[in-house]
């Protein structure tokens, strides 16, 4: 028989009435929330980690433990708070540029996103607290940030309009785009950020309190060298020259961190930690289990590691973080800290892990996708095959994991024949499959991430439920969306 589901106004409470349910972990943003301040995060992770409002009543018990959940319900809401938009740049209708500023010899890898930190959703974006950080594809040098992030996001002149972040011209700021908060060059081993960042979640105590005072990433050399994953206390003003009278929008004069602290580093300090890992990283982006203060994070021979003590909020009662030390690998994690895939599994996806059970899943250049508990252990089954391996056949994005319903996705180029994309449940059973036209004729022609309705987190009839992803046509060269 199917367990009750949470009502929406129930959750609609939950999300209202977060400090007393999440007493240990977001009691630091109590204030916030009574005054009606809701700060939030954006990552990559936003959209790998699905909370619907509907759910299994045990389920969401657990599921608010991940603060991705309360973004996600607040998000969904209809009685949440919403975004108040920012005034207008002008009546035309449709895109158009408000600003653009060079990176340098590359931008961010394809299939990776910046993290972005909001002050206040239910106010109208700030111009000085809303951020956003950029991975930079390419080896940092004294020239050449690999980390970057802007505030003053609300800028331009697109469309004959002023954003409401303009500002009068100075000599160090033409005052219509956005602005460098920061620029870094962290260089271990002269590498660049090839994966999506991560940023914190701090419950300080004070008022308000801040999120996004550290970033979790890692450094990446390429073939031959050995990935780094490091976390940045970033400094507001950091690699900005203001004697350049274009220092506010140049990143390539970013700060240099080549030593490393071997402790926890603190907020706003402008220093970094290292932890070497054992190969190369291409595509694992790490994902940070906040609730444990875990990062999970994948290479290129099919290694996935857990690291401990990664952000070390007051939250976390770990000895470690207490000491102040820096991240480690958690030894209580399958081997030192480490499982092996196994198989012919070579390149893995950014992990994503299911707050919920505690397993932990992976995608793989073999095609399938791999599942652990929080311990380290395989599932059994130990994969479920997807693609063939194939140069197209592999899978190059993260799953997607749906906590509140306890599901998870996955997408492949082909399996010889067609795309598919993959439902089960989180300890791989309930399989299904869903073709999705016909096999991509050139290699490297990947699937996007599937994307999922509206009614998909706010509907308690799964009739409703959709799931969009693209395909190909019968020639196998067009995209076509499948509903």
């Amino acid at each position: 028989m199917r367990k009750p589901l949470v009502s929406l106004g129930a959750l609609v409470f939950l999300a209202t009435c977060l400090v007393s349910l999440f007493a240990v972990t977001l009691s630091g943003h109590q204030e916030e929330f009574r005054a009606g301040r809701v700060a939030i995060l954006t990552d990559w992770t936003t959209d790998h980690v699905l909370y619907p409002l509907y759910g299994e009543a045990d389920r969401m018990a657990l599921a608010q433990r991940d603060p991705r959940a309360i973004f996600s319900w607040l998000r969904h809401s209809p009685n949440a708070p919403r975004p108040r938009p920012r005034p207008p740049f002008g009546s035309s209708r449709g895109f158009h540029r408000d600003w653009s500023i060079n990176l340098g010899a590359a931008g961010t890898a394809a299939n990776m996103y910046p993290a972005k930190f909001t002050f206040d959703i239910a106010a109208t974006p700030s111009c000085a607290d809303d951020y956003i950080v950029y991975p930079v594809n390419t080896a940092g040098s004294a020239s050449q940030a690999n980390l970057v992030a802007f505030n003053n996001l609300y800028s331009g002149t697109g469309a004959g309009g002023t954003g409401s972040c303009n500002r009068t011209p100075t000599t160090d700021d033409d005052g219509v785009d956005a602005t460098v908060l920061w620029s870094y060059n962290v260089n271990a081993v002269g590498g660049a950020v090839t994966t999506s960042p991560v940023l914190s979640w701090d419950v300080a105590g004070a008022s308000p309190s801040v999120l996004g005072t550290k970033v979790a990433f890692v450094e990446s050399a390429g073939l031959g060298t050995v990935a780094h994953f490091h976390v940045l206390a970033w400094r507001a003003g950091d690699g900005q020259d203001t004697t350049d009278p274009d220092g506010l929008q140049n990143t390539l004069e970013p700060a240099q961190i080549t030593s490393f602290v071997t402790t926890d580093p603190a907020a706003g300090s402008g220093t970094a930690t290292d932890l070497a890992l054992e190969t190369t990283d291409t595509l694992s982006a790490p994902y940070v289990d906040y609730t444990n203060d875990y990062a999970y994070v994948g290479d290129d021979n099919g290694d996935l590691y857990r690291i401990k003590d990664v952000f070390c909020p007051s939250y976390n009662t770990d000895a470690g973080c207490t000491a102040g030390l820096a991240p480690s690998l958690d030894t209580s994690w399958g081997t030192a800290g480490v499982v092996t895939v196994g198989g012919n599994c070579g390149m893995l996806t950014g992990p994503v892990d299911d707050s919920v059970t505690g397993n932990v899943f992976v995608g793989c250049s073999d095609g399938k996708i791999y599942g652990f508990t929080s311990t380290g252990a395989k599932l059994s089954p130990a994969s479920l095959t997807l693609g063939d391996g194939s140069p197209f056949g592999g899978i190059v994005v993260p799953p997607i994991v749906d906590s509140s319903n306890g599901l998870v996705y996955a997408v492949t180029g082909t399996n010889d024949t067609s795309p598919v994309l993959l439902q089960a449940n989180t300890a791989f059973g309930a399989v299904k499959r869903v073709a999705l036209g016909l096999a991509p004729t050139s290699p490297g022609d990947d699937l996007s991430v599937p994307t999922f309705n509206t009614a998909y987190f706010s509907s308690a009839t799964s009739s409703d439920w959709a799931i969009l992803s693209c395909g190909y046509d019968s020639t196998g060269t067009l995209t076509e969306l499948y509903d």
